[in-house]
């Protein structure tokens, strides 16, 4: 069965097509790319992959618009806290101080926005609706009861971060006014501070998952199960490469203590598939989409995932 299978470039999915080979009969053509131009394609017209990577967001929205085009696997290839993504003005020292503030995103139903906004209301008990909210773009499910302040690109939020029209600018990537030393980061010490969160929570945020055509799930129900597996098959080959300790497999020095320490000796998954050995995080994802206006209810992950995933 040949699969047309879209996803980040990262070093857990590079064998996918050899794990197809090894999972029944799969013969998947791996197509890799920027994640968020695999979103676009992917929901587009001509939908061009079987299986695609696909924002958590943006899946729960999809759910929530009743389309039914796609059905969900319970496999998230992208997992991180977002405590880096938090770019603050002069003058902002300490999360609290964003509260009542003006704060932009690129798009308020990102993932990583809805991630960014549960840290701020749990954490630091920042009352998200007394927030002015500035996007760059508009998507087509918009928050209920939430007033969006369009910025027209991410240029211009960038440029309001930089001159104080805005107090927060929360980007996955790195923004150009930070490169310049026109913003800083909100948590410089981040990765401590979410080491400690993980160590606290045993919680990894999940980020993206995978859709897969719904058509070839109807005809083919062992198929959800089966791309699970390949996905599995994957990530160990990768996690097996990185702890290779014959020579460098990555230009970073100390790496392989790094590697073996992450990975306590291949005995931790933090990326392990499964609704079950997910459900907590997925629980969790499902309460902020309903609470932040995503979602007119609160839509179980049960209702979202493939029961044989």
């Amino acid at each position: 069965m040949k699969l047309i299978v879209a996803t980040g470039d990262y070093a857990h999915t590079r064998p996918l097509a050899a794990a197809g080979g090894v999972n029944g009969d799969l013969d998947i053509h791996w197509q890799p790319g920027r994640p968020e131009t695999i979103f676009g394609r992917a929901l587009s017209e001509e939908a061009p992959y079987d299986v695609a990577e696909m924002s958590l967001a943006t899946t729960w929205a999809l759910a929530a618009g009743e389309d039914s085009r796609f059905v969900a696997i319970a496999v998230f290839p992208s997992r991180m806290y977002r405590l880096s993504a938090f770019y603050v003005r002069t003058g902002i020292d300490r999360p609290e101080q964003l509260a009542g503030g003006r704060i932009g995103v690129v798009r308020y139903g990102q993932t990583a926005a809805v991630w960014g906004r549960a840290l701020l209301a749990e954490q630091f008990a920042i009352e998200l609706s007394e927030i002015a909210w500035w996007v760059a773009e508009r998507q087509s499910f918009e928050p209920e009861g939430v007033e969006l302040k369009e910025a027209g690109s991410v240029a211009a939020l960038q440029a309001m971060l930089a001159d104080g029209r805005i107090d927060c600018l929360l980007s996955t990537s790195v923004p150009g006014v930070f490169r310049k030393g026109r913003a800083k980061r909100l948590f410089p010490d981040w990765p401590e501070k979410e080491r400690a969160l993980f160590q606290r929570s045993g919680l990894l945020p999940i980020m993206h998952t995978v859709l897969v055509r719904r058509s070839l799930v109807d005809a083919r129900p062992e198929l959800a199960k089966t791309l699970v597996d390949c996905f599995d098959d994957a990530r160990r080959i990768a996690l097996e490469w990185l702890a290779d300790t014959d020579a460098s497999v990555l230009p970073l020095p100390l790496h392989h203590g790094w590697v073996e320490t992450e990975n306590r000796g291949g005995a931790f998954d933090a990326f392990e598939s499964g609704l079950e050995q997910n459900r907590a995080v997925l629980e969790i994802f499902a309460s902020h989409m309903h609470a932040q206006g995503l979602t007119s209810r609160r839509i179980a992950p049960g209702e979202i995932f493939d029961p044989g995933s």
